[in-house]
């Protein structure tokens, strides 16, 4: 498949807007600080930055942050009244909204994964929509009431999924979704786009080895930016990642590719040293830095700054580190590899769930006793035992309640977390009940494929997206994501399972169609991800655990309503002495703590 062309200016996607339409619509954006203002009877627009407008032949309005590099935003107007509106087919980032004057008619669509969020709030003839929670928050029309589920949602997948947001009158459209709104009928909403999975390519699998390889050399070099000086990618030492880099070089090996990378002195968490193998392997243009537990505190409050909602997954702080030093040195385009584990078949959890389905699958009276037996494990204070007692018990759970399971820290400990007010308002199986809603969206496929798609919606739009988005904001950088270009996530749906995990073997047809492009270091690799050393900092040093104990175990927080100060020293104290690793669930109440006393305790 040739390359596309790719557009000849520098994309950017570092802005925000506010539209209000309705009675209020003046005064709704009056409080838009640093935006632009334009008011046309009961319509206002507040705008900054990489915003675009424009006006079709007919005569319908839009408004736009956009990175396309198929489609019109102009062809978007369809989305007003066709069946399957136009972006459907765009490959790109987009967030759009659209009317026609006189009609008192909306339509608006994020893209496929949501990677520029849209959020919503009605409040009687008054509609407001922002690419900015913080915009509608400030504009008089919110009421601000936090909303308890998502709270609850946040401790149980460390970010608040849409539709939900941290108010409870305000809705962030979901992945691949189109909000119509008219005066008569109010909001209504439908996804246009799910990943479906119909595994109809049949092939040996070096040929489909030789297919996909041509697939995500397309698709990597139709998002390539243009120019050859203000944009870099991320470099982790992942195999998705790299794998970008090396196709990037490839294709104009006498350009070289800027390069920017993020490690950790703490062993286990480093991957600067496999990072440093594919730049030198690319000959890239390699930049890196190293985050140690005084930065990270000193990153926490630009957490707190640069994301419009909480958001508890601390491997922000070195997405942050990295978008920083890529400003550093004058980048303005990021190209990230999110999106490979849930196409390509790369979480370790997709082999893990393959020997719990065998589990799954036993006979009662043996499935019975192996949880009998896990059950004394979980007695012992030793974590090696725990971990059985953790695997019986989950194994025996039914999908999506099994890989749940991995997740809820706030239903697994919902009655000695939670303070009792928030436990009246929440039931315990709240986030539960809205992965199964998740789990249950599009046509019927394998287990393998529906978790994947889980994650594509989870893990990816809700959470790694988030994730990257906010950091390289913060720093008016646009982001890229070749490997969730819809036409790839289209293609790898139609390879069958077998593709993806076999055995325990994972990315069985990925690895095959990189074999020349990654170093076999590489390509064996263990999977590291891009966390923070919390775990070890919490155990070892006296200013990080300093931190934590000044922010949770106050007053403030005491009163908050939240989670249960006792509760809190049990944690500590398991994680401490090593039975238990509760830093990713200790980082979340930290992280949530501080953007409710930044965000509403001045409000």
């Amino acid at each position: 498949m040739p390359p596309r062309p790719a557009p000849q200016s520098t994309p950017a996607t570092a802005g925000s807007f506010l539209l209000a339409f309705g009675p209020g619509a003046r005064a709704c954006v009056s409080s838009a600080r640093g935006h632009e203002v334009s008011v046309e009877g009961d319509l206002a627009i507040a705008a900054q930055g990489a915003v675009q407008q424009g006006r079709t032949p007919d005569g319908t309005r839009w408004i736009a942050l956009a990175d396309l590099i198929e489609g019109e935003l102009a062809a978007g107007a369809g989305a007003l009244d066709a069946q399957v509106p136009p972006q459907r087919h765009w490959r790109g980032r987009f967030a759009q909204v659209l009317w026609r004057p006189g009609e008192r008619r909306i339509a608006a669509c994020t893209d496929h994964f949501s990677t520029l969020s849209l959020y919503v709030c009605q409040r009687g003839d008054t509609l407001l929509l922002a690419t900015d929670l913080r915009l509608i928050a400030a504009s008089g029309l919110c009421a601000r009431r936090t909303d308890p589920t998502a709270i609850y949602h946040y401790l149980n997948f460390s970010c608040i999924p849409a539709p939900y947001t941290i108010y409870d009158d305000v809705r962030r459209l979901s992945p691949g979704t189109r909000l119509r709104w008219d005066a008569a009928l109010q909001a209504r909403q439908d996804r246009y786009f799910i990943a479906e999975y119909p595994e109809d390519l049949d092939g040996s699998d070096a040929e489909l080895a030789a297919t996909l390889r041509e697939r995500m050399v397309a698709s990597v070099e139709a998002w390539r930016p243009p120019g050859a000086t203000d944009w870099g990618c991320f470099l982790s030492g992942g195999t998705d990642s790299s794998s970008i880099v090396s196709i990037l070089a490839r294709q104009q090996p006498d350009t070289q590719v800027r390069t920017f990378s993020i490690g950790f002195a703490e062993e286990g968490y480093d991957e600067l040293g496999f990072a440093r193998t594919v730049a030198e392997a690319c000959r890239t243009e390699a930049y890196s830095a190293r985050v140690d537990s005084g930065q990270a505190v000193a990153l926490v409050g630009k957490v707190v700054d640069a994301y419009d909602q909480p958001f508890g997954n601390s491997s922000a702080i070195p997405s942050m580190a990295c978008a920083e030093l890529a400003a550093e040195h004058g980048i303005r385009v990021l190209v990230a590899g999110d999106g490979g584990d849930e196409i390509f078949g790369g979480n370790e959890r997709y082999a893990k769930d393959r020997v719990m389905e065998a589990f799954y699958r036993l006979p009662r009276p043996l499935r019975g006793l192996g949880r009998a037996l896990g059950g004394l494990a979980g007695r012992s204070p030793l974590h090696l035992l725990q971990r059985m007692h953790n695997f019986t018990e989950r194994a025996s759970l039914p999908n999506p309640d099994r890989f749940y399971s991995d997740h809820g820290f706030g239903s697994e400990y919902y009655a000695r977390l939670l303070q009792p007010e928030l436990r009246a308002r929440v039931e315990r199986d709240a986030s539960l009940a809205f992965m199964r809603e998740v789990y249950a969206l599009g046509s019927p496929a394998s287990t393998l494929h529906r978790i994947m798609r889980l994650d594509l919606y989870m893990a990816i739009a809700q959470n790694d997206l988030v994730k990257v988005e906010g950091a390289c904001r913060a720093q008016a950088i646009t982001t890229r994501f070749p490997y969730l270009d819809p036409d790839l996530v289209d293609f790898t749906g139609r390879l069958a399972t077998r593709c993806k995990v076999r055995g325990l073997n994972k990315r069985h047809l990925f690895k095959l169609a990189t074999a020349s492009l990654l170093p076999q270091e590489i390509l064996n690799k263990k999977k590291h991800g891009f966390g923070l050393p919390i775990a070890v900092w919490l155990r070892r040093d006296a200013d990080f655990q300093q931190m934590v104990r000044d922010i949770l175990f106050d007053a403030r927080s005491a009163e908050r309503g939240v989670f249960q100060t006792a509760f809190l020293e049990t944690l500590l104290a398991e994680h401490m002495r090593g039975s238990w690793d509760h830093a990713e669930e200790i980082w979340q109440l930290l992280v949530l703590e501080l953007w409710l006393r930044k965000h509403e305790d001045r409000a």
